[in-house]
């Protein structure tokens, strides 16, 4: 059942944030843990609403413990994504290739993501996964997505920017 629902998940991103025809790490990549203001931890995504540095910050009220630790867990170790990932308009690269394209100077204007596995509830109603997005020349963002299922649709409810240069 689980994989079923990664696939969902990942076919979603790569239509809601433009991946076709881009890059993709085939690895899942690793969790962050800190960003420059803050721990990532459960309690800490809970908060309703907080404001840093003058910035209005929403937090995933909602957030089950479980999901978080089950997304924590899943991604202790890398995983191939390509066994989720059926799309052939994505390009998923190895690490090598992945890190030679990014420094060619003719893929300068593409964008370059990765992905974690995404940690679920127990009855596979929500979902959190971290996306991150690097162009050679553009700024770079990351983002925690907190997903809900809705019958059988995957959709981002809110997200957490892990940084945004």
């Amino acid at each position: 059942m689980r994989s079923q629902h990664e696939t969902d998940i990942f076919a979603t991103l790569i239509e809601n944030y433009s991946m076709a025809g881009e890059y993709l790490l085939e690895e899942s990549s690793s969790v962050i843990t800190k960003t420059g203001l803050k721990d990532i931890t459960w309690e800490n995504l809970r908060i309703k609403e907080t404001e840093m540095y003058g910035m209005r910050i929403l937090g995933f009220p909602a957030l089950q413990k479980e999901t978080f630790d089950n997304w924590i867990s899943i991604n202790s170790q890398p995983s191939l994504l390509s066994s989720w990932i059926n799309n052939p308009k994505v390009n998923l690269l190895s690490r090598t290739e992945y890190h030679n394209l990014f420094n060619q100077y003719d893929h300068r204007w593409s964008m370059f993501y990765t992905l974690t596995r995404p940690g679920f509830s127990d009855d596979f109603s929500q979902a959190l996964i971290q996306l991150t997005a690097f162009c050679p020349i553009t700024p770079q963002y990351g983002n925690l997505l907190y997903m809900e299922r809705t019958s059988n649709k995957w959709e981002t409810k809110l997200d957490y920017v892990l940084f945004n240069q």
